[in-house]
């Protein structure tokens, strides 16, 4: 049986990167984000900041570890009340590779890279 979802309020501050705020039911959702990001301790532009290639980096190249197979566990439920009620839902932020949802799923896949490169002053200049 499925269930309907009954919200009267529904508050989201910002949608990061590759994310997603579902309204409904979705068969599917695939959320993925590769995201590298360098950062620097001086504003210095050197105008080749996009040239820098994502698959030289190992940590886009590894293989995901996926889930196993279900075993055929059997299940029954019984939802006495067909809808699900809520008053209100805040939320200040859904970040990468994520999904708030009013609604139900079959499926989600969700993967998310970020290489984070800080560009720091050498410690003797401190």
């Amino acid at each position: 049986m499925i269930r309907t979802s009954k919200v009267k309020f529904l508050k989201v501050h910002s949608i990061g990167i590759t994310s997603t705020l579902q309204i409904g039911d979705a068969e599917e959702l695939v959320l993925k984000g590769k995201i590298l990001a360098v950062q620097r301790y001086l504003s210095l532009f050197f105008g080749n900041e996009g040239s820098l290639n994502q698959e030289d980096f190992q940590l886009y190249r590894q293989p995901i570890p996926q889930l196993l197979p279900e075993t055929g566990v059997s299940s029954a439920f019984f939802n006495e009340i067909p809808a699900i009620r809520v008053r209100a839902v805040k939320v200040t932020g859904i970040s990468t590779s994520s999904v708030v949802q009013v609604g139900s799923t079959r499926r989600i896949i969700s993967d998310s890279r970020v290489k984070h490169i800080r560009k720091l002053p050498p410690r003797n200049s401190q």
